[in-house]
C-alpha cells in the first residue's frame, strides 16, 4: 500500500522537525503521525473531506471533465451555488451525444453540500453497437475522473450500478452517491434518456437543492447498505 511504504520517510521527517525536542516528545508525534495514517477510515475521510471543502481542487478537476464551474456565489437566504456551462460528449464513432452539466451547493459559500451531475443522451438509433453500449458508461467515467482528482474512487456497487443504468444509492464513510437513470420514453430507443449523479456531503443539514432537481430516491438501490470506500 502506498500510504505505508511512504511511512519511514514521513516519520523521518516529522522527527527531524521537532528539532531539539525532547526524544519522547518527538517519538510520541511520529506515533501519533503513524497511528493516523494507519487508519485507512480516516485518511479516506480526509481526502473525501476536500472533495466538499478544497475550492482550488474543485475548480479544477471540474475543468479538466470539461466543466467550466467557479465559486459558489448567493441565492436565495442562506444558499449558495454555482453551475457550469452545458458541454456535449460524444464519443468517436458513436451516434449518441450527450449533453451534461455541473452544479455545486451548499448553505455555506467555502463548504459543498452536494453536487449534481446530469446527463441528457440522444441519438440513439436502437442498434445496439460496441460505440452505443460505450456511452452508457459516460456518467460513470465523469465520476471516476472527477473524484480521481481528489485521490478518491466510486466502489464496485456503484460502478457496476451506473454502468447498467441501474439506481444507486450508495454510503461510504466519506459520502453518499445516488444515480438516477432516469425513465425511458421510447423503448425502441432505450438509451435517450436523462440521467442523474448526486454526491452529498455527510452530516450537510438540509442540502439545497438545485432549481428543477431533486435527490433521486430509488426503488431498487444497488446497494444501500454502507459500503467500504476504495482507493483507486
Amino acid at each position: 500500500m502506498k500510504i505505508a511504504r511512504a511511512l519511514p520517510m514521513i516519520l523521518c521527517v516529522a522527527l527531524a522537525a521537532c528539532g531539539g525536542a525532547p526524544v519522547s516528545n518527538s517519538v510520541d508525534a511520529a506515533n501519533a503521525m503513524s497511528n493516523e495514517l494507519l487508519d485507512p477510515a480516516k485518511e479516506m475521510a480526509r481526502r473525501w473531506g476536500t472533495v466538499f471543502s478544497d475550492a482550488e481542487l474543485r475548480v479544477r478537476a471540474a475543468k479538466e471533465m470539461g466543466y467550466t464551474i467557479g465559486t459558489l456565489t448567493a441565492g436565495a437566504p442562506g444558499t449558495f451555488s454555482a453551475k457550469s456551462d452545458e458541454q456535449v460528449i460524444q464519443l468517436p464513432r458513436s451516434p449518441i451525444k450527450t449533453r451534461s452539466t455541473l452544479e455545486a451547493s451548499g448553505t455555506k459559500a467555502d463548504l459543498i453540500d452536494r453536487y449534481v451531475f446530469t446527463f441528457t443522451a440522444t441519438g440513439d438509433d436502437g442498434r445496439d453497437s460496441k460505440s452505443a453500449s460505450d456511452a452508457d458508461k459516460t456518467p460513470l467515467r465523469v465520476l471516476s475522473g472527477f473524484l480521481g482528482r481528489f485521490d478518491v474512487q466510486p466502489t464496485d456497487p456503484i460502478k457496476a450500478g451506473i454502468k447498467s443504468l441501474q439506481p444507486v444509492d450508495v454510503t461510504l464513510p466519506g459520502a453518499r452517491i445516488v444515480f438516477d437513470p432516469g425513465p425511458v420514453a421510447d423503448p425502441k430507443h432505450p438509451r435517450n434518456r436523462s440521467s442523474m449523479i448526486t454526491i452529498i456531503r455527510p452530516g450537510a443539514k438540509n442540502p439545497t437543492t438545485p432549481q428543477d432537481q431533486t435527490v433521486p430516491a430509488p426503488a431498487a438501490p444497488v446497494q444501500a447498505a454502507k459500503d467500504k470506500a476504495t482507493r483507486k
